[in-house]
């Protein structure tokens, strides 16, 4: 296997973020993870074990190589702009994922209206970097680092002919060198995520299932197909195909019009099943921008073994086909703007961290019973106290007791035989995590309400002042909102 390059100079590429009103830039996908001034450095929010970027995750600092790539839209609610990344890279055609990076340039859009443009200058006042027309990104992004060398990939192929041995594999995901109008010669590839073989052959770009999605379908097809002349753009949904419970989208690969759809599947869906890469094909296209679209396809021998590679990761967590599924995408919350946005994370944000009782005891009085039995003397400075202190809990109803009698200190299940009660502390779920990980003010939160003893104030504050050396560290994987 050959050795990753090096490069000396950081990486420069161009990303979109959710732009807020004061400026704060949020990735779409995890919203949680604001992006910081200066450096930032990738975290996983799906496996705390990862170190970014991971080849097999999505995890890492994501970044496009073109500032003219479509999916840099300006938008009202998003900022597009340029960074530098370094550390460890998973390195793409089209972009990159790094383990670390900072922002060096904000875009101004010429129609930015009163409130984007706002946006656009706290947002740049906040990170530190200048704001600037849309054209000059890419030379202000080169004053900070390198793009990607052209010949990372090797030279591009000669398709259909094979490549010389020793050629880089990857090249296999370049556009086939054939005439858009004609495709004399045919080629083959795979979009690998929508689950589709695309063929460049009688003169068109022809598309079906491949027949890993194909092989699941069992009986009773059922199939929606547009009509031939439609157009459709690369992305859009070109046919439903349902079986049994589930149902799954093709999306155009390409965009174009449609030439014609498989007559034969009309008559006998079932077709598509017995044969998808053969007589079961699905539509015939015309592409109205090849050179586009077609660097989205991976091409040759090579497509089989990345698509291989991708059911086979998709499969081992839970479903190779959940990217065409149309239950799971009609589950997730319709958004249409940014205040769909917004109401959803604030759903999100008002859930509570602990589903129930029982999470409550693992993952809180667990964590607490293990800080305990792990530290001396923490079990030392809060068994001073020497009382049973009794944290009632609500949202969700539970309870949290701590023996600190005779000089020890523990976590036991219920009040003990014989004891009572000396101080009971009344909170909600939520606030007992934020006091247990330090970022509960009792002052405060006595004051307000958030927070009620059985004590007065002043033994309460007291005998808090011992329970805070019990602190454990804070966690990421319970609150829903931040899944």
């Amino acid at each position: 296997m050959s050795a990753a390059p090096d490069f000396l100079e950081a990486v420069v590429g161009y990303r979109a973020w959710h732009v807020e009103p004061d400026g704060r830039l949020r990735p779409w996908t995890f919203t949680a993870l604001a992006w910081a001034r200066g450096a930032n450095e990738a975290v996983c929010a799906r496996d705390v074990r990862h170190q970014p970027p991971v080849a097999d995750c999505m995890c890492g600092l994501y970044a496009l190589t073109d500032p003219a790539d479509r999916r840099l839209d300006f938008r009202a609610d998003q900022a597009v702009g340029a960074v530098a990344a370094w550390g460890d890279m998973e390195v793409h055609r089209t972009g990159f994922r790094a383990q670390h990076a900072c922002v060096t340039a904000l875009a101004l859009p010429d129609r930015a209206d009163h409130d984007q443009r706002v946006a656009l200058e706290r947002a740049a006042e906040r990170y530190g970097v200048p704001l600037v027309a849309p054209e000059q990104l890419s030379a202000e992004a080169l004053r900070h680092g390198a793009p990607l060398p052209d010949d990372l990939w090797g030279p591009a192929p000669v398709w259909p002919a094979a490549r010389p041995p020793g050629a880089d594999r990857r090249a296999a995901a370049a556009a086939p060198a054939v005439d858009p109008a004609a495709f004399g010669t045919g080629a083959r590839g795979i979009a690998l995520d929508a689950h589709l073989w695309v063929e460049t052959a009688l003169g068109a770009v022809v598309v079906g299932l491949t027949e890993a999605l194909a092989r699941d379908l069992g009986q009773g097809l059922r199939l929606t197909l547009p009509e031939p002349g439609a157009a459709l753009e690369a992305g859009d949904r070109a046919a439903t195909v349902a079986a049994g419970g589930a149902t799954f989208g093709v999306w155009a690969p390409v965009g174009g019009s449609v030439l014609a759809v498989n007559p034969k599947l009309i008559e006998d869906p079932g077709l598509l099943a017995r044969d998808p890469e053969g007589a079961g094909w699905l539509l015939r296209l015309a592409p109205r921008d090849w050179e586009r679209d077609a660097s989205a396809v991976t091409w040759g021998a090579a497509a089989s073994r990345h698509y291989a590679a991708v059911v086979a990761r998709d499969a081992a967590r839970g479903d190779a086909f959940a990217d065409v599924r149309l239950e799971r995408l009609h589950a997730l919350p319709p958004v249409h703007s940014a205040a769909d946005v917004l109401a959803v994370l604030r759903a999100e944000r008002d859930a509570t961290r602990f589903a129930d009782a029982g999470a409550v005891h693992v993952e809180l009085g667990g964590r607490v019973r293990d800080a305990l039995a792990a530290d001396p003397e923490m079990r030392a400075h809060v068994g001073r106290l020497d009382q049973v202190v009794r944290f009632a809990l609500h949202a969700p109803e539970a309870e949290l007791v701590l023996d600190l009698r005779g000089g020890e200190a523990r976590v036991v299940d219920g009040v003990p035989a014989g004891a009572t009660v000396d101080l009971e502390l009344s909170c909600t779920g939520d606030d007992a995590y934020r006091w247990f990980i330090g970022e509960l003010d009792p002052s405060a939160a006595l004051r307000c309400g958030d927070l009620a003893s059985s004590a007065g104030t002043g033994p309460t504050l007291r005998a808090l002042a011992l329970l805070k050396y019990v602190r454990v560290e804070a966690w990421d994987a319970a609150p829903t909102w931040a899944r």
